[in-house]
């Protein structure tokens, strides 16, 4: 029985991509160095934002110093925040969240986000409350793909393992719930560096995927997916 649903965030509620560019792009501008596309930066997010900015650097070829990586992630994080523009949740996901909590399962937000980009996110669109726990890529010592985090998540629920589900769009969500023995369902919408995820599902032993988390939250209500 599913007691409690874990949602990845960019890619999985939120089409973050051209936001993610915009803070990228302030640090291109700073650096004077030519901007990317919404595109390239879809390949390289994922792992959180010091593997962004070591892939940034990468394409640019800009050494990647500890001093420089710092400062990259310090000016993209305040360059987000001052962007005013509401996420563009996904339809149907914060609705289906919200009738996964009237349904009485517990569900958490599991991001390698920094925390305090996914709090200012939160409060800015007014969802603080949404989730019963939130997990962030600074919370602990190994983000995703591995299991630590969703294994606080469950921790924080209340919940063991295998009574949680996993809900994301990349191989980062599925190999950290093979990680932390979590079920796994994949969702189309994402970005998943570049790869679509069916092929990627297939070729690593996923057999779950589904169209957005709108679907998702009506399949496990509906008790299609236990």
């Amino acid at each position: 029985m599913i007691r409690a649903v874990l949602f990845d965030l960019d890619g999985t509620l939120v089409d973050s991509a051209p936001e993610l560019t915009e803070g990228v792009n302030a640090i291109m501008k700073v650096v004077r160095m030519r901007p990317f596309t919404v595109q390239e930066v879809s390949r390289m997010v994922g792992k959180g934002a010091r593997v962004l900015f070591e892939r940034v650097c990468e394409a640019r070829g800009i050494f990647p110093t500890e001093q420089t990586i710092t400062m990259m992630m310090q000016e993209y994080a305040r360059a987000v925040r001052e962007l005013n523009a509401p996420a563009a949740f996904y339809p149907g996901a914060l609705e289906g969240i919200r009738l996964l909590g009237g349904a009485g399962v517990r569900t958490a937000l599991v991001t390698n986000k920094m925390r305090r980009m996914t709090e200012d996110l939160l409060q800015k669109n007014g969802i603080e409350d949404l989730f019963d726990a939130v997990v962030c890529g600074d919370d602990t010592r190994h983000p995703k793909p591995e299991g630590d985090m969703l294994l606080l998540a469950c921790r924080q629920l209340g919940v063991a393992a295998g009574e949680a589900l996993m809900v994301g769009d990349s191989a980062n969500d599925a190999l950290a719930g093979r990680a932390a023995h979590v079920r796994t369902v994949l969702v189309r919408t994402g970005y998943n560096e570049g790869t679509p995820i069916d092929v990627w599902a297939r070729d690593h032993g996923f057999d779950c995927v589904r169209e957005d988390v709108r679907e998702v939250c009506a399949d496990i209500l509906a008790n299609r997916i236990s």
